[in-house]
């Protein structure tokens, strides 16, 4: 009994150190999450770790359309994705069944077959799909450079994206973002 007592209240400790963690922490991570500052702290992590985190986070999310070769398009080819607002490039390409990432940068450096530009509150509207890539392009709020018939394509993978598969500590991210960008 006087073990279960200590359990229980171990556990309640517990329960309150992680809150009042995460009270703590979250005005301190909301005052980074900014498009310019985020995508400064980002580019001044390893590039390996950026393309793994990157390549970890696509690669699970687009899972069932990396089965099915819904991404072969992509083989010896970069498509570029540019987060205007932040001044962000991330090069990506397909290799032996999955996403890789092939750079992660605030400038554009490399040789690139189309880029989709698009700014951070659209994207992530388009990720949790409460908007569709048509409409964007159409509101000229995603722009195609370069090969159109790879972005497009791109786009319309883009489209079947299951936004469930969007890891939880992601969509935190993405809802702190979006609460500190639009002062919500």
């Amino acid at each position: 009994m006087a073990n279960l007592k200590n359990q229980l209240a171990y556990i309640m400790n517990l329960a309150t150190v992680t809150t009042h963690l995460q009270q703590t922490l979250d005005p301190l991570l909301s005052r980074f999450i900014r498009p310019q500052l985020l995508s400064r702290v980002a580019t001044r992590m390893p590039l390996k770790l950026n393309q793994l985190v990157v390549e970890k986070l696509i690669n699970t999310v687009f899972a069932e359309q990396l089965a099915a070769g819904d991404f072969e398009f992509l083989s010896q080819r970069v498509l570029q994705v540019e987060i205007i607002d932040a001044g962000l490039f991330v090069g990506l390409s397909h290799q032996q069944g999955r996403i890789v990432c092939t750079h992660f940068d605030r400038l554009a450096r490399v040789p690139v077959d189309a880029t989709l530009s698009i700014d951070s509150l659209n994207a992530i509207q388009l990720i949790q799909q409460e908007v569709d890539p048509d409409t964007l392009f159409f509101q000229r709020k995603l722009k195609i450079n370069g090969d159109t018939e790879l972005a497009h394509h791109a786009k319309n993978t883009i489209d079947t994206l299951n936004p469930e598969l969007i890891p939880p500590f992601m969509l935190k991210i993405i809802d702190l973002y979006r609460q500190r960008v639009l002062g919500e």
